[in-house]
């Protein structure tokens, strides 16, 4: 027995240094926060609250130290083999990230399709959508480690391309380092990401990761759960998928801003410069009021209005015609909507009130909005790099963080935020300002018949920490502004590491890390030195582009499509036959990419058919046999095929030649 228990250990010894040596060399990350735990233990500097224990049945068990409970209680390898009977190759416990229309049970046909809408019609019309089983899944999810025993075992019976593992207690995730071998994950080149006692930001990148990798498989994501304590993270999986997927790119809407971009370039407009703006830094050393257009504005619009001459104003462009009825006069207006209806803020009763104002707009505006300008002080920034010459560009979707970036770019140390709450009112439900151009309220008591049947939407009520009160109520789609703040002042730390700037929140709406809490009373004014700024700082620097040439790009672009024609015209027989010839053909446009003078047009070209593959590649890895046939690979080429052209075809029409 003595003789048993010492090859136990050994064994157990062995497997956790292998893993620590495959942490080392894999995720080095992962492996400092083991090896410093290890460290902390050895040293009796840290209480451990879990350990491993053998069972006289012949099982491994985790022990609650605390609690006296064991995590499994029952045989761990019999619990991991039933779980793995439970895996299946059905769309059950997954993210199924193609939009299925519910009344049709089958694909949706929505507007941002473009070019590959007759493809889905053709794919509605041959799937049998109440008989979805996979021939193979390429992309697993499991949160919670336990012992990593049932990890194991379904990763033997799905070998999943992609596999992510999100475990929020390093103690457990240490001792299942005795007794799974995690470099298994990595064989055969497939791909393993570690969510290992991580923050909110971090957890976000690693999804963003996991997303990214083999994205063209992102049609469904099986996932797996450990015990009910993991639904929190199985709810932030769900609400990053969510907003991250390929049918959510519109390829239409991207050409639309490039195309508008590449006008306003050629019009001689004006663009912000990354060098003179990091030379000059005009915000510098200045007090910087951002104002948005959350409710909470109200109540600090007359403080406002009466300390105007202490900050730089910055404002969103929809609170415009408030700031005009209180006669505020902002210094920086920033839009970035593409919309028509954008042009409606800037309707004021006297459009000299904002003819010193310096507008900065993302460059998508529409043409409507343009006019309404025209005979203002307006600068642009690229959304997406149409020329490297300004040396950066920047996007976001919510205008008040863009507002908040812009700021930093402009050397602003220390910024205060006014009505940036991602909360509506908290007595009557409205979103905005009560004089705003948008109106939208929200039942702000809580749906419990709702949750208690497990419907979950973007408009549940959520109580959340507040910013000036402890606790306010939100809703998932405002806690997206939120979540909007807080990633950039992530990224921008991470990117800018020596860069320092002080962020004061005062508006009566939820708490957003990276924001000081500031009640707008409690501001010692009278300490500010009155404000100095003229949109002349802005012109030094900005200048207009003044190279812009895709002639050779149109060379690049013209051989792709008489590639892709040649490739449609290949005799396709098996599933093999065309994912071969179609990948060959990838690699040789990938190949092209390199010699493009704007990598633009090849990154757009790329995510399109990260959009159209989603497609290919569930319709390929289904097990219906209607779809094993020569016809049917044959139609998949040919939509395939048109649809790519179509794209590049667009591409000269509306960009290259505009």
């Amino acid at each position: 027995m003595q003789n048993q228990l010492e090859q136990l250990n050994f064994t157990l010894s062995n497997l956790y240094f292998k893993n620590l040596n495959y942490l080392k060399k894999n995720h080095p990350k992962v492996f400092e926060k083991v090896d410093k735990l290890s460290k902390a233990i050895e040293n009796n500097t840290y209480q451990e609250t879990y350990s491993l224990e053998y069972k006289e049945e012949g099982y491994f068990d985790i022990l609650n130290l605390k609690t006296n409970k064991f995590l499994y209680n029952v045989n761990s390898y019999i619990e991991a083999d039933l779980r793995k009977e439970r895996m299946d190759f059905s769309q059950n416990s997954s993210l199924n990230l193609l939009r299925i229309n519910p009344f049709e049970n089958n694909f949706a046909l929505m507007e941002g399709l473009g070019e590959i809408r007759p493809f889905v019609e053709y794919l509605n019309r041959k799937i049998d959508f109440k008989n979805i089983n996979f021939s193979k899944i390429f992309k697993i999810i499991y949160i919670g480690t336990g012992l990593g025993l049932h990890i194991y075992e379904i990763h033997k019976k799905i070998d999943a391309h992609s596999t992510l593992i999100m475990e929020d207690n390093l103690e457990i995730f240490r001792l299942s380092l005795f007794t799974t071998d995690y470099s298994i994950f990595s064989l055969k080149n497939r791909n393993l990401f570690l969510s290992i006692q991580e923050n909110e930001d971090e957890k976000k990148e690693t999804l963003e990761e996991f997303e990214y990798d083999n994205s063209w498989m992102n049609y469904n994501i099986k996932h797996h759960i450990f015990s009910i304590n993991e639904k929190e993270n199985l709810d932030k999986i769900i609400e990053h998928f969510s907003i991250h997927h390929a049918s959510m790119f519109s390829y239409k809407e991207v050409l639309k801003v490039i195309s508008r971009t590449v006008k306003f370039i050629k019009n001689d407009y004006a663009f912000l410069k990354l060098e003179p703006m990091i030379k000059k830094k005009p915000l510098k050393d200045k007090k910087v009021l951002i104002i948005s257009a959350g409710p909470s504005i109200d109540k600090s619009i007359e403080w406002i209005k009466e300390n105007q001459n202490k900050f730089i104003i910055v404002c969103v462009d929809i609170i415009l015609r408030k700031l005009e009825n209180y006669q505020i006069k902002p210094d920086i207006i920033v839009s970035i909507d593409p919309k028509a209806v954008i042009g409606k803020f800037f309707d004021l009763k006297d459009i000299n009130f904002i003819k010193d104002s310096a507008i900065i707009f993302a460059s998508q505006q529409h043409e409507s909005v343009m006019q309404k300008v025209k005979d203002l002080n307006f600068y642009f920034l690229q959304p997406f790099t149409v020329s490297l010459e300004p040396g950066f560009h920047f996007a976001v979707p919510n205008v008040g963080t863009y507002s908040f970036g812009i700021s930093l770019f402009l050397g602003a140390n220390e910024v205060y935020l006014a009505g940036s709450d991602a909360a509506f009112n908290q007595e009557t439900g409205s979103r905005y300002s009560n004089d705003n151009t948008k109106i939208q309220i929200d039942i702000i008591e809580d749906q419990e018949e709702l949750k208690q049947k497990g419907i979950v939407s973007e408009s549940d009520i959520i109580e959340v920490k507040g910013n000036l009160r402890e606790k306010v109520k939100t809703n998932r789609e405002l806690l997206r502004f939120k979540e909007s703040y807080e990633r950039f002042v992530y990224e921008h730390k991470k990117v800018n590491k020596n860069l320092e700037f002080t962020a004061y929140n005062i508006s009566d709406g939820v708490y957003m890390e990276g924001f000081i809490p500031k009640d707008f009373n409690q501001i010692d004014i009278n300490s500010f030195e009155d404000k100095e700024f003229s949109k002349k700082l802005i012109d030094e620097i900005s200048s207009n582009i003044e190279n812009l040439e895709f002639e050779d790009d149109m060379v690049i672009i013209n051989s792709i499509i008489q590639r892709v024609k040649k490739f449609s015209k290949l005799k396709i027989k098996t599933k093999d036959d065309l994912i071969k010839n179609k990948i060959d053909l990838m690699i040789w446009i990938f190949e092209q990419k390199k010699k493009m003078s704007n990598g633009m047009f090849a990154d757009l070209f790329f995510r399109f058919t990260d959009l159209i593959d989603i497609y290919i590649n569930y319709s390929l890895h289904l097990t219906q046999k209607e779809l094993n046939t020569k016809e049917f690979f044959e139609e998949l080429k040919r939509y395939w095929s048109n649809s790519l052209i179509s794209l590049l075809q667009e591409i000269k029409q509306n960009v290259l030649k505009v």
